[in-house]
């Protein structure tokens, strides 16, 4: 087995860069980094997310929304037998990886970095049928990166000291998996989208600053001294009580004198945690497209903000859920497939459905399809088996309708005599129990009406408060029995 050119050592990394930061320094970072070189550039952006827990959290909750649901492999192509032997050969594939999610965590990163990569090798199977299975799969830390030539290349650290060499070489697509955002459209040197973060951090940051020495001063209640004009005597022994009571532990003056507690307008401190507030605020719209998820905020009764805001979430999430599938899929699965001889089609990857209420609604509108007649075709399972989450086929025996019992209780057709008995006691027997009452006119209606269309007319005139689906299901239930039982007609 090839073993990774890619050495991850601690001693690599840059040093940490928040106790010497300044403005100049940042903005020379940048500058640096536009020019290619953006190790320093990386070494600000790791310090500010190592930092910040609120970032932190933000990242953990849009890696999450993705790495919490399972992966599911289909088929691809027109499900032939060679796609199916594809897909059930990359799940095994994908069982027989030590952590398969991580590697996808590690790829994720190139959402808010210019980009991730990962190294992935290859070793000789242990499975039969197989020539090559997945072997070490090491992501690359974003220091041994650099653009100076103009494109991406990956510094080389040396085995035996673990070191870098200084000697650099473009990643190759045979032995790297690269990972960009795809709406990122400036050039991978102005940083990705860490670099507005990052200003909102370091914002965040001073006012953390300035909020504590206001409270540190003004938080508590300072003395005021009162003394009477020109009591020159009195002014200097106050002066010097107050320098030796540096907090609130009494002081000593005399009867003439005056000393009062005033406390600070905290109109300034409120203001401070608002600005604190906001930098928040505009970090988690960048991360998240929204705020509510991760800042509990009023938005009134009736509003509808947080289902605007949970949809502009779920369309993110989903968005990263197809490019780490087509990233996986084109740059892990196809080579994998081709290494080992298979000619089926690329399975299909997916990380979940849609949301419980996106999914609440597939389900509404395939009930629908049923009640006018319509189904889905078997060429669009795959698709809705993507978007629900779970692999879909249909079923070859579906269950009779409720109330009805199956063909296999029932006579046979071919016997008219039994037939026209089973019906009797069956469907008329049904109906006369379900039909009772105010419903009365509904069992006549069914026996005596001639074809589908007449007796779904007939009941939406006899029943005001009934739609058009109640009217076919109840149509449907009574004459599904009926030719069962061997009435075509």
């Amino acid at each position: 087995m090839r073993q990774p050119e890619t050495i991850i050592d601690p001693r690599n990394e840059p040093a940490s860069t928040l106790a010497t930061i300044t403005a100049e320094r940042v903005h020379a970072a940048i500058a640096s980094s536009e020019q290619g070189d953006t190790r320093e550039l990386f070494a600000i952006y790791r310090d500010v997310y190592a930092a910040d827990s609120h970032l932190q959290g933000l990242l953990n909750t849009r890696f999450l929304a993705v790495l919490g649901d399972d992966p599911l492999v289909t088929p691809g192509g027109k499900k032939q037998p060679e796609d199916v032997a594809a897909a059930d050969a990359i799940r095994l594939a994908i069982d027989r990886l030590p952590d398969f999610m991580g590697i996808c965590a590690d790829l994720l990163w190139g959402n808010f970095w210019p980009v991730s990569l990962v190294e992935r090798t290859y070793k000789p199977a242990e499975v039969d049928g197989l020539r090559f299975d997945w072997g070490d799969i090491v992501p690359v830390p974003d220091h041994l990166f650099r653009w100076t030539n103009g494109f991406l290349e990956v510094e080389r650290v040396d085995a035996e000291t673990r070191r870098t060499t200084g000697q650099w070489e473009r990643p190759s697509p045979s032995r790297y998996v690269t990972f960009k955002d795809s709406l990122w459209r400036l050039p991978e040197t102005w940083g990705g989208p860490m670099r507005a973060l990052t200003w909102w951090f370091f914002l965040k940051v001073m006012d953390r600053d300035w909020w504590v020495r206001f409270l540190d001063r003004f938080g508590t209640p300072f003395t005021v001294a009162k003394f009477e004009k020109n009591d020159d005597r009195s002014r200097q022994i106050l002066e010097r009580a107050l320098k030796l009571s540096s907090r609130i532990g009494g002081i000593v003056v005399s009867t003439g004198t005056s000393v009062e507690l005033a406390q600070a307008n905290t109109s300034a401190a409120d203001a401070h945690q608002r600005f604190f507030e906001i930098c928040n605020d505009e970090m988690s719209r960048r991360v998240l497209g929204q705020t509510l998820s991760s800042t509990a905020s009023p938005t009134g009764l009736g509003s509808g903000a947080s289902e605007l805001q949970g949809q502009v979430r779920g369309d993110i999430t989903q968005y990263d859920k197809k490019q780490l599938a087509r990233v996986i899929r084109e740059q892990m699965f196809k080579p994998w497939l081709r290494l080992n001889g298979f000619t089926g089609a690329v399975p299909v990857l997916t990380f979940g459905g849609e949301q419980d209420e996106a999914n609440a609604t597939t389900a509404e509108v395939l009930s629908k399809f049923k009640m006018a007649g319509l189904r889905v075709a078997d060429k669009s399972l795959g698709a809705l088996s993507q978007r629900v989450g779970l692999e879909i086929e249909r079923d070859p025996s579906p269950a009779a309708p409720a109330g009805v019992k199956t063909l296999s209780a029932l006579p046979s057709a071919s016997d008219p005599a039994r037939a026209v008995d089973a019906i009797s006691r069956e469907a008329a027997a049904m109906l006369a129990l379900a039909y009772r009452g105010a419903l009365a006119p509904a069992r006549e209606i069914l026996l005596t009406s001639q074809s589908p269309e007449e007796a779904t007319t007939r009941l939406l005139s006899a029943f005001g408060d009934w739609d058009a689906s109640k009217a076919a299901e109840v149509v449907e239930s009574a004459f599904a029995a009926g030719c069962w039982n061997g009435f075509a007609d």
